[in-house]
């Protein structure tokens, strides 16, 4: 029985910003991330994420938004977002168990919950803008 090759991001060292109410499903990914290779940090709604990116945060290379969420829902934020010329060129990639995400709200790619990590990996993989002189490939370890 052969191992099952594990995508690898092509961006390790890309940071995340997590917007996510449920604590164990952020803990779950936050984790998952993170062994992927990433920078994460996370806020449990619109409101607090908001506030960490206006509070002198280190701007994330792309923000994962669940949609439903009490204090400031994220659709709320989406808008509030694309508002604020600081934040509004942060890729948006909306994950969320939500139907037609589509009509909900606008953003850059769109999951829909349960996650599957490869799906995952490769959608923040092609999401996350470019670095300058930096070469952008996945690639397949055994």
């Amino acid at each position: 029985m052969s191992a099952r090759p594990r995508l690898q991001p092509r961006r390790p060292g890309a940071s995340l910003l997590i917007v996510e109410d449920d604590p164990d499903g952020r803990a779950a990914l936050e984790r998952l991330l993170r062994f992927a290779g990433y920078i994460v940090t996370s806020c449990a709604n619109g409101g607090e994420a908001l506030a960490q990116l206006r509070g002198g945060m280190k701007l994330p290379d792309l923000i994962l938004l669940d949609l439903m969420m009490p204090v400031m829902d994220g659709t709320a934020f989406r808008a509030e977002q694309k508002r604020d010329l600081a934040l509004a060129a942060i890729p948006v990639v909306v994950v969320s168990a939500q139907g037609d995400l589509r009509a909900t709200v606008d953003a850059d790619a769109y999951l829909h919950k349960p996650l599957e990590f490869d799906s995952l990996v490769a959608t923040i993989d092609r999401m996350l803008p470019e670095r300058p002189g930096g070469v952008a490939q996945a690639s397949v370890d055994d």
